[in-house]
């Protein structure tokens, strides 16, 4: 019974995960959703702008430290492994709840993009660059990287899949495709506003402030094998690294979650 609940725990993970990410992508964009990014109440462009950075910070202090090697080892002390993935998929969701209920809006207009032809392509740019992130998971294990797969092994008792560290598919034109995904997701918009832009840049901030601490805790667990994916491969621009050999890096250590902090990214 305990695997069973476990099991359903992290489905309900999965699907909160999925509708999170979904309100997200309409937030973003101001469309389908009840609250997007220009909406709700306004307050002073100061107060708003501060409001609204400390909501982003948030969200990514609480990626950034359940991320790190350390708390993972102490969290699954307190939380079963098999649903510490799941567990942190809660928290990102009610992270994000907070962040879409208290975002100030900025509705200062940047750029607005009215023509049918102009409208579609940057709509197109904006589909595409979710469906890159999403297919990026789906690279290193979609159901792992959502908690879904562990506590699937969980409960048919089988040993837990490892997944090796890649350099193939979009890891091989830049080593955080995900995060490149999220600095790029509030530029295609069709009415950009101030709002957007403190988005964009607060998430940004982020990106370049945490990227270090992960990539440090990928050195740890494979050691030169990353080392000399890092020499290859750039870390947000495409063809800007020294190019080398297309084949992977094997890690022998750390391989399951090597991979999947490798895919938060």
């Amino acid at each position: 019974m305990r695997k069973l609940l476990m099991l359903v725990f992290a489905a309900v993970a999965y699907l909160l995960s999925l509708a999170s990410l979904t309100y997200i992508v309409g937030f973003i964009a101001d469309i389908g959703v009840p609250k997007g990014i220009s909406d709700g109440e306004q307050v002073s462009i100061w107060a708003a702008i501060v409001i609204d950075a400390t909501l982003i910070a948030m969200f990514g202090l609480h990626h950034s430290i359940t991320a790190r090697s350390s708390f993972k080892r102490w969290w699954t002390k307190i939380v079963p492994a098999p649903i510490e993935r799941a567990t942190y998929l809660y928290m990102t969701a009610i992270n994000v709840g907070l962040l879409v209920y208290y975002w100030k809006p900025i509705p200062i207009t940047i750029w607005r993009v009215e023509a049918p032809v102009s409208l579609g392509l940057i709509l197109t740019a904006y589909a595409g660059v979710w469906v890159m992130m999403v297919a990026a998971t789906f690279h290193f294990g979609h159901f792992r990287f959502l908690g879904l797969a562990q506590a699937w092994e969980n409960f048919r008792q089988t040993p837990p899949e490892k997944g090796a560290m890649s350099a193939r598919f979009l890891y091989a034109l830049v080593r955080h495709p995900i995060s490149v995904g999220w600095m790029l997701a509030p530029f295609f918009v069709a009415h950009f506003t101030v709002g957007h832009l403190v988005f964009a840049g607060a998430t940004m901030a982020y990106v370049l402030l945490a990227t270090p601490f992960e990539e440090a805790d990928l050195i740890e667990e494979i050691g030169e094998p990353y080392r000399e994916y890092r020499r290859r491969v750039p870390a947000f621009v495409p063809f800007t690294g020294q190019r080398g050999s297309p084949s992977d890096p094997q890690p022998k250590l750390g391989e399951s979650r090597a991979s999947e902090n490798q895919a938060r990214s």
